[in-house]
């Protein structure tokens, strides 16, 4: 029988037996599958060095933007980070060519010089402005990636350094670059989704474990459940939300345009809003808008 049929099986009716809390537990005790970031860091030798990364995590995703790394103590990407306070997390699509090639970039004990000589991918320049590799704080980034986030070491929130490991830093990012095919699907609502490869980690001491995800589907989000204006409150706020911001009282003034339109509709009430130095719509800001157009 395949490792996969394997997994199919069906265990509902099996009873539950304990897994012994190992080191790395994530991985030795359980199943933890997840996607991973390729971080780029600049060596004491100037060069890019590249490591990946499984416990990459959002840290702060409202107030603050934020990603957390665990990190082993002394690799050369805790080394790397905390010497020049940046770093690049480059997100690949699934090559499973290149897939083995990851794992040799993870191998520990290996020098910047040692194992780039097995890179499987093009280095260049980051497009963004005072970012360019300058083989002192800013590395180079991946061409493959179809997405980046450059960040800087949140020096003044640490949690728990105590010189054993793992590390854990927390980075704020600075820039997320997407291709520009990703960036329109996000911007013009999205419809695809990057073939990212997932790993399972390092297991049994002796293999890695990845899996390619199949063709992603979608579910609507309930529309009986809860408020109606729930969701389009969430989505207005994420449009702009440095500048414009709605009420709830506002949105609900929105709970009748169909659900394909109302990206749209949002995006045309925060240009004007913008336009005209508001910066948060409220009800009355939405009657208006709307008594306006049926004129």
């Amino acid at each position: 029988m395949g490792i996969f049929n394997f997994f199919r099986k069906d265990t509902t009716n099996e009873p539950f037996v304990d897994s012994p809390l190992r080191d790395n537990w994530y991985q030795a005790s359980s199943y933890w599958p997840s996607s991973f970031a390729l971080v780029t860091t600049v060596s004491e030798d100037g060069e890019t060095n590249i490591g990946p990364y499984q416990l990459t995590f959002p840290f702060e995703v409202i107030g603050g933007r934020t990603m957390m790394i665990i990190s082993r103590q002394g690799s050369n990407t805790d080394l790397n980070v905390k010497r020049t306070q940046k770093c690049a997390l480059n997100f690949v699509e699934f090559n499973k060519r290149d897939l083995k090639k990851i794992v040799g970039l993870g191998y520990p004990g290996q020098t910047t010089e040692e194992k780039m000589q097995d890179n499987p991918y093009t280095l260049v320049d980051s497009p963004t402005p005072g970012r360019a590799s300058d083989g002192q704080r800013f590395p180079k980034i991946l061409k493959e990636a179809f997405q980046v986030y450059e960040c800087k070491l949140d020096v003044d929130q640490p949690i728990r350094d105590d010189g054993k490991t793992p590390e854990y830093l927390i980075l704020n990012i600075e820039n997320i670059l997407l291709k520009e095919t990703w960036a329109k699907n996000i911007e013009q609502g999205t419809n695809k989704m990057p073939n990212m490869p997932i790993t399972f980690g390092f297991r049994d001491g002796a293999r890695f474990w990845f899996t390619e995800i199949k063709r992603p589907f979608w579910f609507p989000t309930p529309t009986d459940k809860g408020p109606k204006e729930e969701s389009i409150l969430y989505e207005a706020n994420r449009l702009d939300p440095e500048n414009v911001q709605f009420t709830r009282e506002a949105c609900k003034q929105l709970t009748g345009v169909p659900r394909p339109f109302i990206k749209t509709v949002l995006k045309g009430i925060i240009k004007r809003a913008k336009e005209e130095g508001v910066a948060e719509v409220d009800e009355e800001y939405v009657i208006k808008i709307n008594k306006e157009r049926q004129s």
